[in-house]
């Protein structure tokens, strides 16, 4: 009986092992919960990528997405992202650089969004304080106007 048992935990483990190294670790999972238009639009994601909750997106509206530099993004998702479809794009698109090519014959007014090269995700550089700032829109270096 002990060994009956013994065996089949050693399946059930074994059908577990295989099942975690067949499935991809590393990508995440993005769905469509509810959609009444494209003024409200819900998306449940566990620790999807931007990509990923675009491809969703773009499957449900009939919108391409082109990207013209290879992925370098980080940005990841969980949990339900809601609103409408341009509000749920910008927060998608937020530190993307991109292109939302929008007509008036496709689905929700989107044909295409263009992913450029990546916004920088340093800010500018801020003077050292209130006279430097000061001094920086006046165009003044040291004390002396720049013209000078």
């Amino acid at each position: 009986m002990c060994a009956a048992r013994l065996a089949r935990i050693w399946v059930l483990a074994l059908s577990l092992g295989c099942w975690v190294l067949a499935s991809p670790l590393w990508a995440g999972q993005a769905r469509l919960v509810e959609e009444s238009d494209a003024d409200q639009v819900v998306v449940e994601t566990t620790d999807a990528s931007v990509d990923e909750v675009l491809a969703v997106l773009a499957a449900h509206f009939g919108f391409e997405v082109e990207r013209s530099v290879p992925l370098g993004q980080t940005v990841r998702f969980s949990g339900r992202l809601a609103g409408s479809l341009d509000a749920l794009l910008e927060r998608l698109l937020r530190h993307e650089g991109h292109v939302i090519v929008r007509s008036a014959e496709a689905r929700a007014g989107i044909s295409r969004v263009v992913l450029l090269e990546g916004k920088s995700g340093a800010p500018p550089s801020a003077p050292a304080g209130p006279i430097a700032a000061i001094k920086a829109r006046l165009g003044l270096k040291d004390g002396s106007a720049a013209g000078r």
